[in-house]
């Protein structure tokens, strides 16, 4: 690239990050009523989205993803008119653009990104573009954001490409789409991931719109371990033997009534194709289509059936995940659709995050393409004119019945599994704590329903918590958290004398005061009422006030002398004791000391009236 247009480049992105960074984007909506955040959808909730002045782009179109092997942080590589922009998801409420690649040579609106041994490959239709390799390591030590990188490697034996596609097993890279071989297919070795060798190229089917590259291991036995390609090439559905790359060979061409062959993907038992077609919408009037084929056996593909959407919008590049189909459709956005029926030749649409609010007409805007392939289960979808969303799909709904409880309290969940997986599933909580208990928990399904279940033993948690339903099939498996609230409660104490203080060695935890419990634990005499601290002295040879010592009012006086008169011997005395018979709290006649007036006190009474006090 020559200086002045680097100079300008540079200079175009800052200001496209300075706007950028006035955007306030959007963040976790749910989907509730049809709408999250004003954009129709169904079990898709929205975390987040970033403009494409966010992404310091005028105009998004592919994407891929890379997640690093040392730290997890899931990073979405977005294509933009003029580069290639890196955002960090490990926030995916709150993404961050961490880094940016100019284009190699001009702006343009197609431009084509996939990634291998932590490297990520990046082609365009812009003139000399050529290939660029990156190495995706650096991200984690990057500390100013967003950096502008340069490309490890540049690759310039073809000069544009419209898409590039990987055979990870293989370590092989396809350029498809390029000014070489008729447009059709260019290999590499990317063994050695920064430094890709030319292996060969490939013509004789034509041009090659976009394909995907695998290892074969489907039913079709002749092809058992070997490197295949399964290429949308414009009129017809391509399958070569890239085994050789040095010479890639046809085994079959399978026509059907098209209007141009976009793009395709496999079934992950390599069994079934789904092929779409961008043109047929609007040159036949159709609505969205998608094409399923058998591919048991790789030289005769059998169309089995189609798939149309209750929407007339423009298919363009979908993947498969399991029992799952993601497809973006321009402006009816991201669609997932499930596999469970594919053999019948049907495909059954249970979510979607429409990009475009307003219109789902066969128009060239809205959804470019999609990347599903995030172990937390995030998706992130382009906007050709906004530039992404973050959403999630969702596959389990759980309700807490009371969000906040004690500690002693069980936590009750209502957990419903939504369809899309194949059954039968299982399911756990494997961050359930230790000591906690699962009463009624559903650990197999054989198909979508819906339960109720609840957690004992959460004695260890306190404030705010999150636990996790993992649900598994045979094909996927997804994660759904909760949160949820605990009291820790207090320690309260018992006060059997009910004189407001409690007994240190009776405690008990709860989040209500129980009745009969104090919060302070003071008392040194629970069995006498008289007895606390700071109380006053009694003359009975009591530490009333739990300091430790005998005081001169605590000093044993003249027991039975009610009135303190001097004297044991008066009716008053008595009808003191008598009318205080039977007390449990503060009781002045309490003879003998142990907080209560009863036949004890009497005896001792009886034992000394007449008697005079000493001097």
């Amino acid at each position: 690239m020559n200086r002045p247009l680097r100079l300008y480049q540079t200079v175009f992105s800052l200001l496209i990050f300075l706007v950028g960074s006035a955007v306030e984007s959007t963040s976790q909506t749910p989907c509730e009523g049809g709408f999250a955040d004003g954009f129709p959808c169904d079990r898709m909730e929205l975390l987040s989205s970033m403009s494409n002045a966010d992404l310091m782009g005028t105009g998004a179109n592919d994407i891929w993803g890379w997640t690093d092997p040392e730290t997890g942080v899931e990073y979405a590589l977005v294509g933009e008119r003029q580069g290639l922009a890196m955002v960090d998801l490990s926030d995916p409420i709150n993404p961050v653009l961490v880094a940016f690649m100019e284009t190699q040579t001009s702006s343009s609106t197609w431009r084509d990104m996939k990634v291998y041994s932590d490297h990520v490959y990046v082609v365009s239709e812009a003139n000399g573009h050529g290939l660029q390799v990156l190495d995706l390591n650096q991200l984690r030590d990057l500390t100013s954001f967003p950096t502008t990188l340069l490309p490890t490697t540049w690759i310039s034996s073809f000069s544009d490409a419209h898409n590039v596609v990987i055979d990870e097993e293989s370590a092989m890279l396809y350029a498809v789409g390029t000014n070489l071989a008729g447009g059709g297919i260019v290999a590499y070795d990317i063994s050695n991931p920064a430094n890709p060798i030319l292996m060969g190229d490939y013509s004789e089917a034509g041009y090659t719109h976009d394909a995907q590259g695998v290892v074969y291991n489907g039913p079709d036995t002749d092809y058992a371990g070997k490197s295949m390609l399964f290429c949308a090439n414009a009129n017809k559905l391509a399958i070569l033997d890239a085994t050789d790359p040095s010479d890639i060979a046809s085994v079959s061409i399978t026509n059907y009534d098209y209007s141009y062959t976009h793009q395709c993907w496999l079934t992950e038992d390599h069994r079934y194709l789904m092929l779409g077609d961008e043109l047929d919408e609007q040159n036949q009037g159709m609505n969205t289509r998608t094409l399923i084929f058998d591919v048991a056996d790789l030289s005769n593909p059998v169309l089995i059936g189609e798939h149309f959407s209750d929407l007339q919008a423009i298919d363009h590049n979908q993947y498969v995940v399991g029992n799952l189909l993601f497809q973006a459709n321009y402006r009816a956005g991201l669609r997932m659709l499930e596999l469970t029926d594919v053999a019948a030749g049907e495909l059954t649409e249970i979510a979607y995050f429409d990009v475009d609010p307003n219109s789902n007409a066969a128009q060239f805007s809205g959804s470019w393409s999609t990347y599903p392939y995030f172990e937390s289960g995030i998706v992130v979808v382009t906007s050709i004119d906004e530039g992404i969303y973050v959403v999630r799909p969702q596959f389990i709904e759980v309700e807490i019945i009371d969000p906040e409880i004690c500690v002693e309290e069980e936590l009750v969940v209502y957990a419903e599994v939504l369809g899309g997986f194949l059954p039968p599933f299982t399911l756990s909580i494997p961050d359930l704590p230790d000591g906690a208990a699962l009463v009624d928990f559903q650990t197999e399904m054989d198909g979508p329903g819906s339960f109720v279940f609840s957690i004992s033993g959460l004695n260890g948690l306190s404030g705010t918590n999150s636990l996790t339903i993992e649900l598994a099939s045979e094909l996927n498996t997804v994660t759904q958290h909760f949160v949820f609230s605990v009291d820790p409660g207090s320690i309260w104490y018992a006060d059997l004398d009910g004189d407001g203080y409690g007994n240190p060695e009776s405690p008990v935890n709860s989040c209500a005061m129980p009745s009969g419990y104090v919060q302070n634990a003071e008392d040194c005499n629970d069995a006498s009422s008289v007895v606390y601290p700071g109380a006053p002295g009694t003359g009975q040879g009591l530490d009333n006030d739990c300091n430790g010592v005998i005081d001169a009012a605590e000093e044993l006086g003249c027991p039975g002398d009610f009135n303190s008169d001097g004297a044991i011997s008066s009716v008053a005395d008595l009808l003191v004791f008598l009318g205080e018979f039977g007390c449990e709290v503060n009781c002045a006649a309490d003879f003998d000391g142990d907080g209560v007036v009863v036949i004890n006190d009497l005896l001792g009474f009886l034992a000394v009236f007449g008697d005079g006090c000493p001097d």
